[in-house]
């Protein structure tokens, strides 16, 4: 109930909050809802919203629907007892209306899905599944909601669950699969829009076990009680004094009233069939005009381009010409991940819903860039750059700090790399080179994220860091000074524990320098990480390999001490060095020992 009161509190903002001004608009002399909302673009959000709020209350009916035939687990009796109470919600004035006017105008929108939709070769297969189950419903309910409601309602009928139950396994089997059919695809079609809806949120990764769990057990459960339920009302069945007596209670129909209620059943079903045949000469209607009036040219930065009718949205043009495009809420204009970079033609893009601003707020988008889903060019030529690859995932829409997007910062980079592993690994089996790196690595890479770092990479036996990309660049460099001392020290306990497997013991060189990087996620599908490159990276790397030269452990470039404002003491080895790729010397200083580096600059305690 509180995901369809929050919702309910979303669409009442939209229809009777004066967008323009920020106060609601009662006793004001513009209309708060008024043709404004749908020019604005408004209406597919009032829409969305209302699709959601009708279907969040049918799950929520369907839901409670199912406590009956779990607890018929126990017996025929309590499902009895339970009945009132499960139906008292609906049974109410409110109750009724709230519900019918849920299931038209959930079935509504779903013909106008239909009527919207243009392309269906690249449906996905959970898109398939929940249009196939959602347009299964009314064919199968069609018959339960005469029998019932309308026998209910109308004529003041009143089934029990003995009798329904004695007719769907003793009388009518036929109705009785067909009740299971209808509950078993609500319950599915309802999950898979639960699942559509909140896959986006950044949550939901906590909560997607537990709840494909109960999906799975629930209707388990409840099929479990259907059945014994209905193996003791088959039995009572044997009983015609037990058939009697039930019949007194629900009441019975005249012959006049049955053929009535059938009457009821055909209608409904013929209205029903009449709207799905009447959608593929409306489609194609809508095309011969769409055409009539223009057509728009899109051109993508791969050199392919999408010649459309206009009304055909950018995300709708590349599906329709099979050019790859991420849309992981299937166009509805919630993910975000089918975004893109307008290079041209932005003038022929209507502007931006406050439902399209809000999501592009949300990812802290350029003003360049725009949702296709939502993009639906006018007339002329329109040139766009996709911004995510194809395989875009949810967390892709999620909002996530800027520097993930791309940008120039200043930041320290520490290189680490194993000396001498080729010689200490040669004579080793492949299974003990493997566990040896690992817990080499796992000892590294817990110093560097102990000390504040982000572990960027492993390059062979080597590691890549790093720092200060969430803080300011002080806080960095001293991170950084923190995570070599570190390393020290774990490196000096992985060996005492290693003693009896080496040779030698393991030796280390680390490299730290600090500057302007390109820091952003960098890579291809699964394999895109946060990264850095530039100049900064180069020489920290080159740092890390002249080590060898001075024999030490530990090089850092001047820059980092002076960033992170400590003094170097004198007993801390200056130099200056060549370092390939820059043209002017720089200034380092050499640590042999980088486990006493706290000693060596007592300043370092003062922060960490």
């Amino acid at each position: 109930m509180y995901l369809v009161t929050k919702n309910f509190q979303g669409l009442f903002r939209i229809f009777y909050t004066d967008r323009d001004h920020g106060f609601a608009s009662f006793g004001s002399s513009r209309p708060p809802l008024s043709w404004r909302v749908f020019k604005s673009g408004n209406c597919w959000s009032v829409i969305r919203r209302v699709r959601l709020i009708s279907g969040l209350i049918l799950f929520s009916y369907v839901t409670m629907h199912l406590v009956a035939p779990a607890l018929g687990n126990v017996s025929l009796a309590l499902m009895e007892q339970v009945r009132p109470f499960m139906q008292a919600p609906w049974e109410t004035l409110p109750g009724q209306g709230l519900l019918y006017a849920s299931m038209s105008a959930h079935l509504a929108l779903a013909f106008y899905a239909l009527y919207r939709r243009r392309r269906w070769r690249n449906m996905r297969a959970g898109e398939v599944f929940q249009l196939a189950f959602g347009f299964a419903i009314p064919p199968l309910l069609v018959l339960h909601l005469v029998s019932t409601r309308v026998a209910s309602d109308v004529f003041a009928l009143d089934p029990t669950y003995p009798w329904i139950m004695a007719i769907f396994f003793e009388f009518d089997t036929l109705s009785g699969l067909r009740q299971l059919g209808v509950l078993l695809a609500a319950w599915v079609h309802g999950c898979l829009g639960i699942y559509f809806w909140l896959r986006l949120k950044p949550w939901w990764g906590r909560v997607r076990q537990p709840l494909f769990a109960a999906a799975l057990v629930w209707p388990t459960v409840a099929l479990l009680g259907f059945y014994s339920a209905g193996q003791e009302a088959a039995a009572l069945t044997k009983n015609p004094d037990w058939i009697k007596k039930t019949l007194q209670q629900v009441g019975s129909l005249g012959p006049d009233l049955v053929e009535m209620l059938k009457l009821t059943e055909f209608w409904i079903s013929i209205t029903m069939l009449f709207f799905l045949v009447v959608i593929p000469p409306l489609r194609f209607l809508r095309h011969r005009m769409e055409r009539r009036r223009g057509l728009v040219h899109i051109r993508y930065d791969n050199g392919k381009e999408a010649v459309i009718n206009q009304g055909v949205s950018i995300l709708e043009a590349s599906r329709e010409k099979g050019i790859p495009h991420a849309s992981v809420c299937g166009g509805r204009g919630r993910c975000s991940t089918c975004r893109v970079r307008v290079r041209a033609g932005g003038k022929f893009l209507p502007q931006p819903s406050e439902a399209e601003v809000k999501v592009l707020r949300r990812i802290r988008a350029a003003s360049d860039v725009r949702l296709a889903c939502q993009c639906i060019p006018a007339c002329g030529v329109v040139e766009v750059t996709p911004l995510l690859p194809p395989s875009a995932t949810a967390k892709d829409g999620h909002d996530r700090p800027e520097y993930l997007q791309g940008r120039e910062m200043e930041i320290a980079v520490l290189f680490a790399d194993l000396r001498g592993f080729t010689q200490l690994s040669e004579d080793r089996l492949p299974y003990d080179t493997v566990f040896l790196l690992n817990r080499y690595f796992d000892s590294m890479g817990r110093a560097i994220e102990e000390a504040g770092g982000h572990l960027d990479k492993f390059i062979g036996d080597g590691i890549m860091a790093l720092f200060g990309v969430d803080n300011d660049p002080a806080d960095g460099c001293r991170k950084a000074l923190r995570a070599a001392e570190l390393m020290s020290e774990r490196l000096a306990s992985l060996n005492q524990g290693l003693k009896n497997d080496l040779r030698q013991p393991l030796r280390i060189g680390i490299g730290i320098h600090a500057g302007a990087a390109i820091v952003g996620e960098m890579g291809y599908g699964r394999a895109t990480q946060l990264t850095a490159i530039g100049d900064t990276v180069n020489t920290a790397s080159r740092l890390e390999s002249k080590t060898k030269d001075y024999g030490a452990q530990l090089i850092v470039s001047g820059s980092v001490l002076g960033v992170a404002n400590v003094m170097p003491p004198d007993r801390l080895p200056a130099d200056e060095i060549t370092v390939r790729g820059r043209n002017e010397p720089l200034a380092v200083h050499v640590v042999m020992d980088a486990s006493v580096l706290s000693e060596i600059i007592p300043e370092l305690t003062d922060d960490l």
